[in-house]
């Protein structure tokens, strides 16, 4: 009897010490991971946390504490970056708008003047004009990006003639385009193209694509209908050398290729041209090969 106590003596005994070891590497354990958090918390530094001892709920919670850091620090970086593109585009707009507003300010000094003549306030007052012209277009874009993205506007799905509002849309134009050289070339099937759409929005999206045509195409413009399951518009022209860091952000808001925003855009209409799109359940793509910008807006063919 006395022999069995002492073996229970003795391994309670070992027990205990087991038990104490792994309260001090607990203990161990969890100072280490404070100290590490305050480091983390502290300093602008990648460290993760680590584990002095392997105890298998502890490694399971420095998982768990590591993936909510790695986390957190993709949050910050989206913030960030966020926050550069706002800034960026508000500096932008800032600039969008002061320019022709600051343009237009001087004519109007000018026409105070009493030695202008009457020929050059005609030229000064449709000066005036097209700035006037440039704000209010900046301003609506702006509004209808907005009110796109906020889902305020929203777009029917119903059947339309997709040729016919291309055919139109190309009609207004046609002078602009014309103007750049050679006669735009356009190639359309004999038959109506029905698609599931908006009258509205296509006739936006057509729009904005030849605004952007007219602005930075250098010429030679071509415009065809493509059939098969779908009908896919292609709208392409001759362009000044394009990266593939424009072809990424041709979309893109507030995006244009103009980094001296001289010209008449406000990096707004294709932006708005993908939204439309998107909601529409079509696809457009940009493209840019051997001196040609392209961009191709396809809608599913729907059978009349």
């Amino acid at each position: 009897m006395k022999d069995i106590w002492m073996v229970v003596s003795i391994l309670l005994f070992i027990l205990l010490v087991i038990v104490m070891v792994y309260h001090i590497y607990y203990r161990i354990n969890i100072r280490n991971i404070t100290r590490e958090l305050d480091d983390i918390i502290d300093k602008d530094t990648n460290q993760l946390l680590t584990v002095v001892a392997n105890q298998e709920d502890i490694i399971k919670l420095v998982n768990k504490l590591n993936n909510l850091i790695k986390s957190v620090r993709m949050s910050n970086i989206k913030v960030k970056r966020t926050n550069r593109v706002f800034r960026e585009s508000i500096t932008n707009i800032s600039h969008d708008v002061r320019t022709p507003l600051t343009t237009l300010g001087g004519y109007v000094q000018i026409l105070q003047n009493d030695n202008v003549t009457e020929e050059e306030r005609k030229e000064y007052l449709a000066i005036i004009a097209e700035r006037e012209n440039m704000v209010k277009m900046l301003l609506e874009q702006l509004f209808e990006y907005v009110r796109i993205e906020s889902g305020e506007i929203t777009y029917e799905h119903e059947k339309i003639d997709a040729k016919r509002i291309f055919v139109e849309t190309l009609a207004a134009y046609y002078d602009d385009l014309n103007n750049k050289g050679e006669e735009p070339i356009v190639i359309t099937p004999e038959k109506p193209c029905i698609v599931l759409g908006d009258e509205k929005g296509v006739r936006r999206i057509f729009s904005n694509i030849l605004y952007n045509a007219s602005i930075h195409g250098s010429g030679n413009f071509y415009f065809e209908i493509k059939e098969s399951d779908k009908y896919t518009f292609l709208f392409s022209n001759d362009s000044e050398p394009m990266t593939n860091e424009d072809l990424d952000n041709i979309f893109e808001r507030f995006y244009t290729k103009d980094k001296s925003r001289n010209k008449k855009t406000t990096g707004l209409g294709l932006t708005i041209a993908k939204q439309i799109t998107k909601q529409l359940n079509g696809d457009i793509e940009a493209y840019y090969n051997n001196g040609r910008f392209s961009i191709e807006v396809s809608f599913l063919k729907i059978k009349y």
